[in-house]
This record gives C-alpha cells, structure tokens and sequence, in this order.
C-alpha cells in the first residue's frame, strides 16, 4: 500500500466525504484532519481523544469524543460525548452520559450510532446509544459485558453490526429492540482484535484487526462470514480503521507510524447513510 497521508498521529475515523475529500480523527493529537488532493490540513482542534468519524448530510462532521484516555495522552482535555464540526471548523459536543465514545454510524433511520466501551484492561463493560442530531437527545439501546468498537450497517436495514474487540467477533444485531440474547456471531476471528470495518458493494466485509498481543496487525476480508484474504500493509501493531472510496480505493489508517494508507480496490465501497439512497 502506498501512503496517502503523513503525520496526522495515532489516526482513526476514515471518512470518505461528500466533496471528495478524506476526513481522519487523531486521537493522540486532539485533532481532526481533513485531506484533499493529498493536502493535509487541520479541520478543527477537539482535544482529548477525537476517535471515530461520520458524515451528517450538511457537511458537518460527527466524532466520537473519549474524553482523553489512552491513547489519547495530549493535555488538552475534553469531556466525553459525540463532537459536532461544522465546515468552518467549530466544534460542539452532546451526550454527556457517555464513558468513552468509541465509533458511530448514521442509520436507516436518521439515528445515529455511538459504541461506548469503558476503557480498562478488562475488556468487559460497554454501550451502545442511539442519537437524535436535530434534539440531541441520546438513548442508551444495549449494554454488553464486552468492549464495543466499530460499527457500521450492511444493505440490510433492520440490523447493524458491532466489532467485539474482546472476543474477537464481529456480531450483528436488530436494530429493533437489540439485546444480548439476540446476538447473532457472523464472524470469530482466528488472530487479531477487529476495530473499525467498511462493507464493499458486493457484500465483502473489510476489517482493520490491530494485534498487539502478536504484531503486526492487518486488514482481514470476509464474505458470508468466511475469510477470504488477509492483507498486511507493513509492520504495523495498530491498523485502526478502513473507509471504502466511491473511486475505489482502500483507506487503512496505520496508527502507530501517524500514516494513512491507499491501495486500489476492485469494487466502490458500499455508501454510508444518511448518503446511501444518493450515489
């Protein structure tokens, strides 16, 4: 993979824009990037620890704020919650009753979609909310005895799925009443952690799986829950995150050398809501 961006920290959030660009987080930095035409600059400054990032259908910007906690280890602090970014680059934040906001995903429904892992070695406490933007009301949906992390929708519409970093699944639930025991597992993965992921317009799931237990990390594949390729982009411990390009390309967010990676890919990536209905 070649780089496509340098020096934007220990990076997450990928995002795919409307206006062509591509939006990262950095959590150690306290930063949001955005890129175009392979020009870094900075969009705004969050503090704590910016993690992921969505696009709402007017341009701004929707990040996962976790407050400051590793590895987010600059001094400015942040309370935690979902930071709003508008074009000019001013930041607001809602969900006060969140720990740690770890990823988020607009849904079918115009909802938003916050994991909230409790950050601890344990692994095992986490959230997940649901938001309304336009009140900024938040409501908690689920609660788990395991670590939450990327989510993100498929073409289907009455589910999401959610990287459990602590059993290293992926899992999908309803999105109508989701409980612990209407998990559905679709994928155990055999080496890795999954953390964020993009689904492709055929169907294939593309996970960022850090390792930090047997580095390095990769990027795995699958379709149908089954393993179709593994890519490894380099020696890194801590691919964090992917976004799928609607010209076909692969962004893989290489966290521990402050780096983001391109590659080409066969297929568009599968649009995000509130855009899926648009491209």
């Amino acid at each position: 993979m070649d780089i496509f961006a340098k020096d934007v920290g220990f990076n997450e959030g990928p995002v795919d824009c409307q206006d062509g660009s591509l939006v990262v987080t950095s959590l150690d930095l306290g930063k949001v990037f955005r890129i175009t035409q392979g020009q870094v600059s900075v969009l705004a400054e969050t503090g704590g620890g910016a993690n992921g990032a969505t696009e709402g259908r007017d341009g701004q910007i929707f990040v996962t704020q976790n407050g400051g906690t590793p590895p987010a280890l600059n001094r400015i602090r942040s309370r935690a919650g979902v930071q709003v970014i508008d074009r000019k680059g001013n930041v607001a934040i809602f969900g006060f009753h969140m720990k740690s906001p770890n990823d988020l995903c607009f849904g079918p429904d115009g909802y938003l979609y916050v994991t909230d892992p409790t950050r601890k070695p344990e692994r095992n406490d986490g959230r997940i909310w649901r938001c309304n933007v336009e009140t900024r009301e938040c409501e908690q949906i689920f609660a788990c005895d395991w670590y939450p992390n990327g989510i993100g929708f498929s073409r289907e519409s009455d589910c999401f799925y959610v990287a459990d970093s602590r059993h290293s699944r992926i899992i999908r639930l309803p999105l109508v009443n989701p409980r612990p025991d209407r998990i559905d597992v679709v994928i155990q993965l055999e080496h890795g952690k999954p953390d964020g992921f993009a689904f492709d317009i055929e169907g294939n799931l593309i996970v960022a799986c850090p390792n930090p237990d047997e580095p390095p990390g990769d990027v795995q594949v699958y379709r149908d829950g089954k393993l179709l390729e593994v890519l490894r982009p380099g020696n890194s411990t801590f691919y964090t995150n992917v976004a799928l390009s609607r010209d076909r390309r692969l962004y893989v967010c290489d966290a521990d050398n402050g780096n983001v990676l391109v590659a080409p890919w066969h297929c568009p990536g599968l649009a995000l809501y509130p855009f899926r209905d648009e491209r």
